[in-house]
């Protein structure tokens, strides 16, 4: 009896797909669940498992080939009597499928063949982050379940391989360096260092974005002092009742953001070839800045969470991105997106929309300005905001009407607790 090993989708829209590499060869005796090779979209990486006990018979598509059609037979897992040498050619039935150059049984991680190393469990974005950063993963001690090496171990082997190289004896003058991930150019204060896949991947979407979502922005000023008085007796309560858990601005202007969204109907849509998609619930993707990029969870219904419970689901969804623990479920999608740069002192900035969503807030500093009131000059503090809007899904007036309703709640942000 054969069983075939289909290749499988990472999220419900996912037509097709590159299948990177296998981890073993024909003639391998297997287990159920464990990892035969990996997968990979734009978005996101797998490992692609095996469906039942038995030994690898054959491989039917090859590591590097893209374009890969979900559930197409990749492979074959039977009791080992007819086991075939890897596929060397283009796999049949399969339309539209296209193979890269590289090998697909001598995918390198860390430097070593498959077929010199045992099988491994590595997370695909740990096996990712390895070949981008040249770390050696063997003898990597793992801190994941079973040993499991995660992102979070290549990260911290990659900064201890950096401090080792800038502690050790810098090379005698005149001797050559020689060229490992940087090339250096004519001028020797500067050089190239080649572009990782998530680099490449942002470029792609960030070119594609302002390439073909027509942006319009409106700008804002909000008096922040009433919210900045929330946020302190909000804190306070938190630190009386023994948590150490504190709510930031950007929680409360992302719950006004959300309540000013739902409060705005016409806003609640994304647009599709087929026709805008009008949404139920208020998501909204906030951006996180990783090392050598970003990526922007989904944060469900915001609108109907409270302002300490959006808090505690934004504070999760950072540190799992940070882990790299997040599924492709959770930053796919979205309605809306919100970028904060005020941290930075930044006062304000224009941010690019993430497709499919309609809208990207960025958030600014806060800053003090003298005003008059009552004929007296005095000192408010005020936020900036701009929003960046798809002009295919939602008009000028629209946005202007959404913007209004979220000045609203920030300059009253008692309206943030109903």
């Amino acid at each position: 009896m054969t069983v075939n090993i289909l290749m499988p989708a990472i999220s419900p829209d996912m037509a097709t797909g590159k299948l990177v590499c296998w981890h073993v060869e024909p003639g391998t005796a297997v287990k159920q669940g464990d990892v035969l090779a990996e997968l990979e979209t734009d978005k996101a990486a797998m490992d692609i498992e095996a469906p039942a006990d038995g030994v690898l018979e054959q491989i039917l598509v090859p590591g590097g080939t893209s374009d890969v059609p979900v559930e197409t037979p990749i492979g074959i897992i039977g009791a080992g009597a007819s086991a075939a040498p890897p596929a060397t050619t283009e796999p049949p039935a399969a339309a539209g499928m296209s193979s890269d150059a590289t090998s697909p049984l001598q995918e390198d991680v860390g430097g070593q063949d498959i077929q010199d190393r045992p099988l491994r469990r590595i997370s695909p974005l740990a096996r990712r982050l390895a070949r981008e950063m040249s770390v050696e993963t063997e003898g990597l001690r793992g801190t994941g379940p079973k040993g499991r090496i995660l992102a979070a171990d290549i990260r911290e082997a990659a900064e201890r391989q950096v401090r080792e190289e800038t502690q050790a004896p810098t090379a005698a003058a005149g001797e050559a360096a020689a060229p490992a991930t940087v090339m250096h150019m004519a001028a020797a204060s500067a050089c190239l260092e080649p572009h990782g896949a998530m680099r490449r991947t942002i470029a792609a979407r960030l070119v594609e974005a302002k390439q073909t979502v027509p942006h319009f922005y409106l700008e804002i000023r909000c008096d922040a002092d009433a919210l900045l008085d929330m946020r302190r007796t909000l804190n306070e309560a938190l630190a009386s009742s023994g948590s150490e858990a504190k709510v930031t601005v950007n929680d409360l202007v992302m719950k006004a953001y959300a309540l000013a969204i739902a409060a705005t109907p016409d806003t609640m849509v994304t647009w599709s070839e087929e026709g805008l998609v009008r949404h139920t619930s208020v998501d909204i993707g906030l951006a996180v800045a990783l090392e050598g990029g970003l990526i922007t969870p989904i944060l469900r219904d915001a609108a109907r969470l409270s302002p300490g419970a959006l808090s505690s689901a934004a504070r999760e969804a950072i540190e799992r991105a940070r882990a790299g623990k997040l599924s492709p479920q959770e930053y796919s999608g979205g309605l809306a997106g919100i970028s904060n740069l005020g941290m930075f002192g930044v006062s304000a900035f224009s941010a690019i929309i993430n497709p499919p969503q309609s809208m990207n807030l960025a958030v600014g500093t806060i800053e003090s300005e003298l005003a008059l009131h009552n004929g007296q000059a005095v000192e408010v503090r005020r936020l900036r905001l701009t929003l960046s809007v798809d002009h295919r899904a939602i008009d000028g007036a629209v946005g202007a009407r959404l913007l209004q309703r979220l000045k609203s709640f920030i300059e009253a942000p008692l309206l943030l607790a109903s």
